[in-house]
């Protein structure tokens, strides 16, 4: 890996993160001849990168592929051999491992995430992309949940995040009578901001990005922080954090800057 030059690429080359400026970091799969299939070194790479992050704090971080699929998710013929050799329970403690650690660290990022999605989406990496606050998605794009048709089960959180994002009745219904999900269906369920042409991903996913860059470092993670939490807390501890949460906005020089441009005082 190499964290020289304000970036970070694991081993394999196969997971990436750059700069396209200072606030904004930029994930992306590289392994595009093999549809960035999951396998060990990626999923390793991935928990490096999300641990790269936390150190370096962006307060925006986009994720993309470089490929015509966003992920097939877990590397079949890493399965395949790994129950040739007998070692299959290792591998998947190694290689879940990896994700879990990956997946949670991104969750607790302060950085608001957009992420773009085109082509096949499957598996663990749907994992990548309920991480986001904000999901785009190419008019063909799909979304595969074959972990029951495969005899496997769910991983990457996508049995904790979905049901949060549709309903436990919608989530069982994908993880087993779904074969997949076409685009227009996912932004229906609301697991999907807005669908664009794939030939207009990149640039929808940086309008995305210019829009968070111009907001108040703290009023974007104040609201990350808060929509998160409200998940999990009562509605009292929620009302104290909301104005503790304020009342740190407005110590803020935007803060002043603003309101008293809005009111027009200064």
């Amino acid at each position: 890996m190499d964290f020289n030059a304000g970036t970070f690429v694991n081993q394999a080359g196969t997971v990436r993160v750059d700069w396209p400026t200072h606030d904004h970091a930029r994930l992306k799969l590289t392994r595009p001849a093999q549809h960035n299939a999951l396998s060990i070194d990626e999923l390793a790479g991935l928990s490096d990168a999300a641990k790269y992050l936390h150190e370096k704090q962006p307060k925006v971080l986009s994720i993309l592929s470089d490929s015509a699929n966003f992920s097939v998710g877990g590397d079949i013929n890493a399965f395949a051999q790994a129950i040739a050799e007998d070692t299959i329970e290792n591998w998947l403690r190694t290689a879940i491992g990896h994700f879990n650690g990956a997946i949670s660290q991104l969750r607790n990022l302060d950085a608001a995430i957009v992420v773009g999605v085109q082509g096949a989406s499957a598996g663990g990496a749907l994992g990548l992309i309920w991480c986001a606050d904000h999901v785009i998605l190419s008019e063909d794009a799909s979304i595969s949940m074959a972990y029951a048709k495969l005899g496997g089960s769910p991983d990457g959180g996508t049995s904790w995040l979905l049901p949060r994002l549709v309903n436990p009745l919608r989530a069982f219904e994908m993880f087993t009578l779904m074969s997949s999900l076409k685009a227009k269906q996912a932004l229906d369920w609301g697991l999907a901001n807005q669908l664009v042409p794939a030939t207009e991903m990149s640039q929808s996913v940086d309008e995305v990005v210019q829009q968070w860059l111009s907001l108040p470092s703290q009023s974007l993670k104040n609201i990350k922080q808060l929509l998160r939490s409200a998940q999990s807390q009562d509605l009292e501890t929620h009302l104290l954090q909301e104005l503790e949460g304020f009342i740190s906005a407005s110590k803020q020089p935007e803060f002043k800057q603003r309101v008293m441009k809005f009111a027009k005082l200064n």
